[in-house]
């Protein structure tokens, strides 16, 4: 049987993230070049997060090699939830796709939003299959 040759997925070139809340100090851009750079510098700062259950906006806007751009809002929390960009790319697109039912939904209503929502659902999955995401 032959060896199936899969088409190399588009990599990311930037990663721009702008925090919108917090302390006017910190709210700046930073670009990096590496998904593991991006999330560790927003876990880095997750102690200037808010610590009484809330979150800081940051604004994602990542570019790949082709041009193609990904725009996102990350809600950062003190104990790391929200700070990885691919994580968050990669869960909302799966919810997008459906394949991740969230927990506080029941499949029936999953289902739904997915049948009302067929072209979110293939640009989703065509997404997932042509960028490197992490």
């Amino acid at each position: 049987m032959p060896a199936t040759n899969t088409p190399a997925k588009t990599p990311a070139v930037s990663i721009a993230i702008t925090r919108a809340e917090g302390p006017v100090r910190l709210c700046r851009t930073r670009t990096f070049k590496t998904w593991k750079n991006a999330a560790a510098a927003l876990l880095a700062a997750a102690n200037t997060y808010p610590t009484t259950g809330g979150y800081d906006k940051h604004d994602l806007v990542v570019t790949f090699a082709d041009g193609e751009t990904y725009k996102g809002r990350l809600d950062c929390k003190a104990n790391g939830e929200d700070c990885d960009p691919a994580k968050h790319i990669n869960d909302a697109l799966a919810f997008m796709s459906g394949n991740l039912c969230p927990t506080h939904w029941d499949a029936d209503k999953y289902k739904a939003h997915i049948k009302e929502n067929l072209g979110d659902a293939a640009e989703a999955m065509a997404f997932l299959a042509t960028y490197q995401i992490g």
